[in-house]
């Protein structure tokens, strides 16, 4: 792979599973039972579509798919197995022709914008044939991404990337027992597909956290490389693909409010800790608390009023993504990094409160003058996360003013 020169300023990580509706998510993930898609786009910003594997969806299923989610939400989708499965990809046994049935059917999520990729997953027992694979990549409309997952280890080779990179099309990096977790970017869209570790079946598993956090610098350089990172968890048992995707969303600093909430459900279902029930877990407490009282748990009442003494014109927001949050407060800075878990600022009083994960007035005069929505998930991250996070007394990045 090419040196890692970080993510690019284009470049965006997605993740989801496979799939939504699966009975045994409920009281782990989804606190209700019904309108489990609705549940499942308020906490991540894409899924991947098994069932099309299977069969071609009725015009209004696909309808109701685009309508019921948030207008960013992003589906990927398999390609039905009688084109990667039963004709191989064969151009001769009218391949052309059950692939345009396939996007006639999935036209309403083209037209909203909320198609991603389409997965064309090999089996196992296809070996190479770059001949067969090219007459099907040159079928292929350029106005969509598609991604192709190889199951055999013959197709890992550089004249196979090679050929993805001529078309367009993205190679499927996988973490599975089969092929090995090579993150190989062939096109604009990088697309990576846990499918765990186990044994009859692989997806009954559940990552643990060192695994995770493996991926995550994986995941980082391949978004420096592509525009765009889709990533899906197919471990669905038990509710592990839920749980991973979130953990790795927080290690990533991907997060959202609901997101956040929802991986403190599923971590207190792990745990055996009672909940609460309704709306509210999902949704998360945290929402409905003001910034101020939150803060509480990093500063006592004295210091977040010197805080709010700080005047506006002396604090300036320089950076606010989901990865950074900085800015120029007084005569000095704050950096919060949510991919690297650290806080970096240096000023007398942080010297002192940092040894103890406490805020000084100019950290806390950040999270009092931005977003309060975006603050309070910021605040549920560290706090959620606080053992791991650095507290470094330095004068953080110089930004221009």
């Amino acid at each position: 792979m090419e040196p890692y020169s970080g993510p690019s300023a284009m470049s965006e990580i997605l993740l989801g599973t496979c799939g939504w509706s699966y009975a045994e998510w409920e009281g782990i993930l989804y606190p209700q039972k019904e309108a489990k898609l609705k549940q499942y786009s308020s906490i991540f910003p894409t899924v991947e579509i098994d069932s099309t594997f299977y069969s071609l969806p009725k015009r209004e299923i696909v309808l109701g798919w685009a309508r019921n989610t948030p207008s960013n939400f992003i589906f990927s989708a398999k390609l039905p197995q009688t084109i990667t499965h039963k004709k191989l990809l064969d151009p001769a046994r009218e391949i052309e022709t059950d692939l345009n049935q396939f996007l006639e059917a999935m036209e309403d999520l083209t037209d909203t914008g909320k198609l991603g990729c389409i997965l064309a997953q090999l089996p196992p027992f296809f070996k190479l044939d770059n001949e067969r694979l090219e007459s099907f990549l040159r079928i292929l409309p350029r106005t969509l991404s598609f991604a192709v997952e190889f199951r055999h280890h013959s197709w890992l080779r550089d004249e196979t990337f090679k050929l993805l990179e001529k078309y367009g099309v993205a190679y499927t990096i996988v973490d599975e027992p089969l092929l090995p977790p090579d993150a190989h970017v062939t096109s604009d869209v990088a697309y990576i597909r846990w499918h765990g570790r186990g044994s009859k079946p692989w997806f009954n598993y559940r990552y643990s956290t060192e695994q995770l956090q493996e991926w995550t610098p994986k995941i980082n350089e391949t978004a420096g490389r592509a525009k765009k990172v889709l990533g899906y968890f197919n471990n669905h048992f038990h509710g592990y693909a839920p749980e991973n995707c979130l953990q790795t969303m927080q290690m990533l600093g991907i997060t959202t409010t609901h997101s956040q909430a929802a991986l403190q459900r599923v971590s207190f279902y792990r745990e055996g800790k009672p909940t609460a029930k309704g709306l509210e877990t999902w949704t998360g407490p945290i929402i409905d608390r003001s910034v101020e009282k939150i803060i509480l748990a990093f500063a006592d009442e004295e210091t977040i009023g010197l805080a709010r003494s700080v005047p506006k014109k002396d604090f300036s927001l320089r950076e606010e993504s989901k990865r950074i949050l900085a800015a120029y407060i007084e005569d000095t800075t704050v950096e919060i990094n949510f991919q690297q878990c650290t806080i970096v600022h240096r000023c007398p009083a942080w010297a002192e409160s940092s040894r103890h994960q406490k805020f000084c007035p100019h950290v806390l005069k950040l999270f009092l003058s931005i977003n309060p929505e975006r603050a309070k998930s910021a605040l549920a991250l560290i706090r959620s996360n606080l053992n791991n996070w650095k507290f470094e007394s330095r004068v953080a990045v110089e930004f221009p003013r």
